[in-house]
């Protein structure tokens, strides 16, 4: 029997407080200097966190730069019908690229793992956009989507230049709006019907992405 378990039946009033004492003191473990935590290494995690977003953001800046001047030259002297088509191109790009940034972060590596050891062609690559798919997603839904919008903006604008030719006042103004909704509403709801496709075959099309990866790289035995 315990030492506070005797003291307890021949004292009652001053042995419990005792006896929770050796209870407290037992069940608290003692505390090494060695085993806190490395603050180093929480330092390093939290700054590996802001790399990303920091090259994603140097990446678009450059790329939105780029395509944004080679729309301006392109389209300085373009026809309507030219105009029309590159802004249809770039919204069925938009919508594709979302589709497959979804896909990516919806998918289940779980049957990509089982046809990378079958041998499947693709399959490896697309465990790899999986494994990476905060990054991918963002490269999809983010940069190169971002970038089509700003360049789709721009075709926009040089297309309800080019309706309006010498219209003037509210005219003028009716066209900018008319074109620029007709481009916002062909870009979401085409977005939004794929988005359920993104979903259920998730795992289809990140296998096709792979796919066509592996026709430009081979791939590596993970």
């Amino acid at each position: 029997m315990p030492l506070y378990y005797y003291f307890e039946l021949t004292n009652a009033h001053s042995l419990p407080s005792f006896g929770l004492y050796m209870e407290e003191r037992e069940a608290t473990p003692k505390t090494d200097k060695g085993d806190k935590p490395d603050k180093s290494k929480k330092h390093r995690h939290s700054a590996k966190a802001y790399v990303w977003p920091l090259q994603a953001t140097l990446i678009s800046l450059v790329l939105g730069l780029v395509v944004a001047f080679g729309a301006e030259v392109a389209l300085s002297d373009a026809a309507i019908a030219v105009a029309v088509v590159l802004i249809v191109v770039l919204i069925l790009l938009g919508v594709l690229f979302d589709m497959m940034g979804l896909a990516v972060a919806s998918c289940d590596p779980v049957p990509l793992r089982s046809m990378a050891a079958r041998k499947v062609k693709g399959a490896r690559h697309a465990l790899t956009l999986c494994d990476n798919a905060h990054k991918v997603s963002s490269v999809f839904n983010d940069i190169v989507g971002d970038s089509i919008g700003v360049v789709t903006g721009v075709c926009g604008a040089a297309l309800a230049a080019e309706l309006a030719g010498d219209l003037d006042g509210f005219k003028r103004i009716a066209v900018a709006v008319a074109v620029s909704a007709a481009i916002a509403a062909l870009t979401i709801g085409g977005k939004a019907a794929m988005k359920g496709v993104a979903i259920r075959h998730s795992t289809r099309i990140v296998l096709r992405i792979g796919k066509l990866m592996a026709l430009f790289r081979s791939e590596k035995r993970r």
